[in-house]
């Protein structure tokens, strides 16, 4: 995943993106006026009217961390735009900007973080990104120390998009490809994999697989495909537990 956050979240980018002049100016301010009362961290606030010049931003910078999109917009809508941050595998926190809730299920498609109403307030704005920036710094800080046959690896939690037991040892599966196997186990595949399973993002499908839910995008009858199009066979069973779980995850 793509992420320009640093791993103490000292330094956080956002971009916005409106095709509404007055719109466009209203929530820069507004995100302006959050970064300068955050003297414990440098904000970099950058506004876009059109979706590609946001898409060729992100290619070249490796993406933000908070993106905030109007959800009406000729072209390609906010909806469409989400989804193609996801597809190219840019994982920020996104807040759609709407002039009404009749987008909010969609919002759910691209894993939104939360969407705010027309015209913006500034109090629900703060709280909003506030509430997304302590999500990120949450989930960035949490590691756990993998012991393979060469080294010792630090995996971040947000890094895995799930492991599973192969030949008695623990495989982890990472973003952009990567997998880490573990040295072989002498404690249950549970057991091994309990510091994963106290986080609410990670399920269990079966008694030697879990899921990260945040790097789910699909869940089929016997199989789970992730935000880089990988597909993995689970079953069928296994795949009716983790798309009830996947569900009741995006609404909670």
């Amino acid at each position: 995943m793509h992420s320009a956050l640093s791993e103490r979240v000292r330094f956080m980018n956002i971009a916005i993106c409106d095709d509404e002049e007055r719109c466009l100016k209203n929530a820069t301010d507004a995100a302006k006026k959050y970064a300068s009362q955050k003297t414990d961290k440098l904000i970099s606030v950058e506004s876009f009217s059109h979706p590609e010049d946001l898409i060729d931003a992100c290619e070249k910078k490796g993406g933000y961390d908070i993106y905030i999109l109007d959800v009406v917009m000729p072209d390609m809508n906010g909806i469409s735009l989400g989804e193609k941050l996801r597809e190219l595998g840019f994982d920020g926190k996104i807040i759609y900007l709407t002039s009404s809730e009749e987008y909010s299920l969609d919002a759910f498609r691209v894993k939104a973080f939360d969407y705010l109403i027309k015209p913006i307030n500034e109090e629900a704005f703060f709280r909003t990104v506030d509430e997304a920036l302590a999500h990120i710094t949450e989930k960035n800080d949490k590691y756990i120390l993998v012991k393979s046959k060469e080294r010792s690896i630090k995996l971040s939690f947000d890094s895995i998009m799930y492991a599973e037991l192969s030949k008695r040892a623990v495989c982890y599966h990472l973003t952009k490809g990567k997998t880490v196997e573990s040295v072989t186990l002498r404690t249950p595949f549970t057991e091994a994999c309990a510091d994963l399973l106290s986080d609410k993002r990670f399920f269990l499908c079966s008694q030697s697989m879990l899921v990260n839910l945040d790097h789910v995008t699909e869940v089929e009858n016997e199989a789970v495909v992730f935000l880089d199009a990988h597909k993995t066979f689970l079953g069928e069973k296994s795949c009716r537990k983790l798309r009830s779980a996947w569900s009741e995850y995006l609404f909670s």
